[in-house]
């Protein structure tokens, strides 16, 4: 009697594949969809599933961000009481702190002008007598700003069939910045790997401040007591985080510790690792050091937060030399960016 072996969907034709699931829906989908009720009433989410068990939820109306990852039915992301609120809060609110009232999910893209504390600068490049200075509110404006769809779907003709999102979205004022973000996202069909492509385009005429940060926040049950760290990071800072004591507790005050990127090459990569769960799951994130030459960690461990974030940037100034100008994009200049994160088993 002959056994009859199933082979993987990656190994099958186009036709073979049809033949099976009419549609692709039986490995691969992504949906626009609309939230029906609670705080986050109204907006469109971009809901998608691959065959290799990786589950997102992209959030076009708050920054074309990543509000939700799994992975084969396992919470990887952090979200928070607020519960993705829209429409979004004031960031000018409290003193420029009301990104809190809006902060939730896993990656959340902070600038474009202005990454950090809230603070006022000066406003003179934008040549308006009544603009002397510019408030910027912690983390800036691009994370509660509406994307427009350029378009997404799946494209089962290519080689490596692949799920893709496109769409822009523009953070802009009178006599002021005029800032432009080129989003894609790719998720392979049958990998492992979600790919972010930005590109940030001054679309004025005048000197723009500039500045950007992607805030990968994880969260419970990938993030517990057992979570540890590895990759081109200092290993003393690595040694250290492993070694203590992760567990939520009601008096943890929050802290970002900044660390250089120890990689000479043209990719960085940081991984977060729970040996517990599944035999193992391991969450990677690789970027370019040059483009994004600045690193954070941000440990959140407070009872009723618990989150763990990652956070590669570019600053709006230097760090070494913080009384230099500011870091600008000229007008029609663009400056491109990249982030990949990879979810799998630590044994692949």
């Amino acid at each position: 009697m002959s056994i009859i072996r199933q082979r993987p969907a990656k190994e099958l034709s186009p036709v073979e594949l049809r033949q099976r699931t009419v549609d692709g829906r039986g490995l691969a989908d992504i949906r626009l969809l609309q939230v029906e009720d609670g705080s986050g009433r109204g907006q469109r989410i971009l809901a998608v599933r691959n065959a290799s068990g990786i589950g997102l939820e992209i959030a076009l109306d708050r920054g074309f961000d990543i509000a939700s990852a799994t992975w084969r039915g396992i919470n990887i992301g952090w979200n928070s009481a607020n519960r993705l609120p829209w429409p979004a809060n004031s960031v000018d609110a409290e003193d420029g702190v009301g990104f809190y009232r809006n902060l939730d999910g896993f990656i959340v893209t902070c600038g474009l002008d202005h990454i950090g504390a809230a603070q006022r600068a000066q406003a003179g490049h934008f040549l308006h007598k009544h603009r002397k200075e510019v408030f910027h509110p912690l983390h800036g404006r691009i994370s509660s700003q509406r994307a427009t769809i350029s378009g997404y779907g799946i494209d089962w003709d290519r080689e490596s069939p692949v799920i893709w999102a496109e769409g822009f979205l523009r953070q802009s004022a009178i006599f002021g910045e005029n800032l432009l973000l080129r989003r894609r996202l790719d998720i392979d069909v049958f990998g492992s790997t979600v790919r972010i492509s930005d590109t940030v385009e001054n679309c004025g005429f005048r000197p723009t401040p500039h500045a950007i940060l992607y805030h990968v926040n994880f969260g419970y049950p990938f993030l517990d007591e057992l979570t540890t760290l590895s990759g081109d990071l200092d290993e003393n800072l690595v040694a250290a985080f492993n070694n203590e004591d992760k567990q939520p507790r009601d008096d943890f005050i929050d802290y970002f510790q900044e660390t250089p990127v120890v990689s000479t090459g043209s990719m960085a990569s940081v991984e977060v690792r729970n040996g517990a769960l599944i035999g193992g799951v391991c969450a990677r994130i690789s970027f370019s050091p040059e483009a994004l030459p600045d690193f954070g960690i941000w440990r959140a461990f407070q009872s009723g937060v618990y989150a763990l974030a990652l956070e590669p940037m570019r600053r709006g100034v230097s760090q070494d030399q913080p009384a230099l100008l500011p870091r600008s994009l000229a007008a029609g200049e663009k400056a491109a960016y990249w982030l990949e994160l990879q979810l799998s088993s630590i044994d692949q």
